[in-house]
């Protein structure tokens, strides 16, 4: 029973969630190198994808510490809908680059190494539901022909490379549904990256407006 001192229990447990909610956002930002805005403008996306009941999975390709993969979770893997996190990274440092992107690029390679292991900890420490969530290890040239996701609703591709950032579009677009949401944390910082997106909305015809956070943009499949 509590006592004349003692918190009252419902702001007890607001305190307790809010003590959680600090502590995942302190594991997210130790476990990423997207800067706040950015981390801030993912978190709208997934919400505005769960709010307005958008169908689709979770993708994010290129997932380094998880630190994004997340704060997706958070969303995805506690969504009404029978939503799956997909997460596909490599995890053996930076694949190889190419001129397009530029010659900065070439110091990169090969760094930036993580592993499954350490992201399915973090997903577990951060509150995900990992029944929900499927990491796939490997060169995105081996493993994106492998999967079939008939419907995204948010595709956030951190993959640098102009290679890398081609084959994600070419391989998931498609499935993203209406109102859905395409993310490109790297248009702004590499120019393979950029170069990549061009290219796909020239082919395509598509004219969605990017909008720009930091280095990154994104836009939303009408």
């Amino acid at each position: 029973m509590p006592t004349a001192s003692s918190p009252h229990p419902g702001l007890l447990q607001t305190w307790i969630a809010r003590l959680a909610e600090y502590r995942c956002a302190r594991l997210i930002r130790k476990s990423t190198m997207v800067t706040p805005d950015r981390i801030q403008n993912l978190t709208r996306l997934a919400q505005s994808v769960e709010d307005n009941q958008i169908p689709g999975d979770f993708i994010e390709c290129g997932v380094y510490k998880g630190g994004t993969a997340a704060l997706l979770a958070r969303t995805a893997t506690h969504s009404r809908l029978p939503r799956t996190l997909w997460l596909f990274d490599v995890f053996t440092g930076m694949p190889p680059s190419t001129d397009v992107d530029g010659p900065e690029a070439r110091s990169w390679v090969g760094n930036l190494k993580s592993s499954a292991v350490r992201v399915e900890r973090l997903l577990r420490r951060t509150g995900a539901d990992l029944s929900r969530v499927r990491i796939v290890p490997g060169l995105f040239q081996q493993t994106l022909p492998t999967v079939r996701i008939p419907q995204i609703a948010l595709l956030n591709i951190d993959a640098d490379w102009y290679e890398s950032v081609k084959l994600c579009l070419d391989t998931f677009y498609d499935a993203v549904a209406s109102r859905g949401f395409v993310s490109f944390d790297d248009y702004h910082a590499w120019p393979g990256c950029r170069l990549a997106v061009d290219e796909f909305f020239q082919s395509r015809g598509l004219t969605f407006p990017l909008h720009r956070v930091g280095e990154a943009s994104w836009f939303q499949k009408l």
